[in-house]
């Protein structure tokens, strides 16, 4: 339920969101996203009951720093690197730091009381392997989903309010397929459950990065709504794998890291697909951004092959 509603979410925020810059500007979405903001945050703190606190748990900031600038150097170096050329000193700065800010933040995290990612937790299979597959699939679907504005307006000349409904069969679907997988993981397992999700993402970036380029708006639309299928439809799978692996004592930890990383990966697919369309018109240009997303998304189903079912 909660991945399904993350799902509609977005949805309405499409819909409400276009007419919204048409008529006010696009700087009304922020004041309108900070007064629902506080909205649940009153709503939160009058009804979420209170947790037990523990008194020997701290937050490790080394280890988030250490993190941030591994990330924050990869980015960098990716975005600026197709932008700059890859021989300019911020760029290669930025590849410098991050692999050395990573193998930091690994010795942090070795010797830390409270690690970000726990040590003991990242040797399991069972637990590694779905989030990684998450992350891969989240950086295809992320990339793939921020194009798709300035594909229908740059290909199509669409206003904002039009795309945000023709925007909308990708949440959409995400919302059917979640709960629809999550039926499957039950009785197909978390692995087939997941390599068939990525394989239906691959397929959709096909359809949509042809659409993209011929300007079928019915099959770009098409490719749009499979990819929100097979995304939505491994995430239930992938929550239930990575946490039945990490056990009750460690439940939130392993939740925590599985949104992380899902969020490191969706960060490096919006910031490959921004920085490779560029201010691109071009059909060719969305195909390939689009077959690149697809080409992720067979490596999540390459590391889905790796994940191991319960009995095995």
């Amino acid at each position: 339920m909660c991945i399904r509603d993350r799902a509609v979410s977005p949805a309405i925020g499409v819909v409400t969101g276009g007419p919204l810059i048409e008529w006010l500007g696009w700087r009304t979405l922020f004041v309108v996203q900070g007064l629902l903001v506080m909205v649940a945050l009153v709503i939160g703190a009058r009804t979420l009951p209170e947790t037990e606190k523990q008194s020997d748990v701290s937050f490790d900031i080394p280890g988030a720093l250490t993190l941030g600038i591994g990330v924050g150097g990869l980015l960098i170096a990716v975005n600026r690197g197709i932008v700059w050329g890859w021989t300019h000193p911020v760029v290669i700065s930025a590849a410098v730091i991050s692999p050395l800010a990573l193998i930091v933040f690994r010795t942090v995290e070795n010797r830390t009381k409270m690690p970000l990612l726990p040590p003991e937790l990242m040797a399991k299979p069972n637990f590694t392997i779905p989030i990684a597959v998450q992350a891969v699939l989240q950086a295809a679907y992320m990339g793939a989903m921020i194009i798709a504005p300035f594909l229908l307006e740059r290909r199509w000349g669409f206003r904002p309010t039009v795309i945000g409904l023709l925007m909308l069969p990708r949440p959409l679907c995400f919302a059917i397929a979640a709960r629809l997988g999550g039926a499957h993981d039950l009785d197909k397992g978390a692995r087939r459950v997941s390599i068939t999700g990525s394989l239906v993402f691959a397929v959709a970036m096909l359809i949509a990065g042809l659409g993209a380029q011929q300007k079928w708006l019915i099959v770009f639309i098409l490719g749009a709504g499979l990819a929100g299928a097979g995304s939505g439809y491994i995430r239930a799978t992938i929550a239930n794998a990575a946490t039945s692996a990490a056990g009750d004592q460690d439940l939130g930890v392993a939740g925590g890291s599985l949104n992380m990383l899902q969020m490191v990966g969706g960060t490096v697919g919006i910031t490959l697909a921004t920085a490779m369309l560029g201010v691109s018109t071009s059909g060719s240009r969305f195909l390939a951004i689009h077959l690149a997303a697809g080409i992720t998304a067979l490596l999540a189903a390459f590391l889905a092959t790796k994940m191991k079912e319960p009995s095995d």
